[in-house]
Parts: structure tokens; C-alpha cells; sequence
């Protein structure tokens, strides 16, 4: 499963992606605090993307649009640091997590939202 991680942090960017990694099937394939190389990933399929919150929810939201123009079925998962009730218009957006959460954490929101 190809995985991109857009998070503002570089140090908790990189630590993600290397836990991520570390599962069978997973493969973080981008991993950047803006989403200006998207395009160069057209040709390769990209199943998940984790986005940071606290990107605001206008950048948010101008982000998975433009992954599902990329990719239709990609889905996606919020990363933020406190408990709290994100409201999304898009279908594909389902799920949020706290950005302290375990590895098996992870692993489950992203195996249960599989295409």
C-alpha cells in the first residue's frame, strides 16, 4: 500500500514514516510539509495520505481534492494532536488520529480503510 504523508513537523514527519515502513505492505512513498511535488507522483498509485490538521481546513481540503483528481480512490486520514470533531464534506475523508498514537494504531485505521 503506497502512502504519503503531508505533515508540517520534519521531525515527527520522519519518525512516521519510519514506523510506517516498518509494516508489511506499507510503503510511504512521499512524505513532505506541502504538497508542490504531488504531480510527480501521477504515474505511481497512491492508496492512503495522512495529512496534518493543523494545515487548516481550507488547505485540508484543497489537498484531498487534489489527491482524488490524482488518484480517485486514494483515502485519507487526519493527523491532529488533540481529541476533537473535524467536519469534512468529502465521503473519502472518514477518520481522524491523534498524532500521538501507537504504531498498531496506525497500522489498524489505515488496514481498515483499505480499497
Amino acid at each position: 500500500m503506497n502512502i504519503v504523508i503531508i505533515e508540517q513537523n520534519k521531525i515527527y514527519r520522519e519518525s512516521l514514516k519510519t514506523v510506517l515502513d516498518q509494516v508489511s505492505d506499507f510503503n510511504v512513498v512521499y512524505d513532505s510539509d506541502n504538497t508542490a511535488s504531488l504531480e510527480d507522483l501521477r504515474d505511481s498509485h497512491v492508496h492512503f495520505m495522512l495529512i496534518d490538521y493543523n494545515l487548516g481546513i481550507v488547505k485540508c481540503s484543497e489537498t484531498m481534492n487534489k489527491a482524488i483528481s490524482l488518484w480517485p480512490d486514494v483515502r485519507f486520514l487526519l493527523l491532529t494532536t488533540y481529541k476533537e470533531e473535524h467536519i469534512f464534506q468529502s465521503n473519502k475523508m472518514s477518520r481522524i488520529i491523534l498524532k500521538n498514537a501507537t504504531k498498531k494504531e496506525f497500522e489498524c485505521q489505515i488496514k481498515s480503510q483499505a480499497v
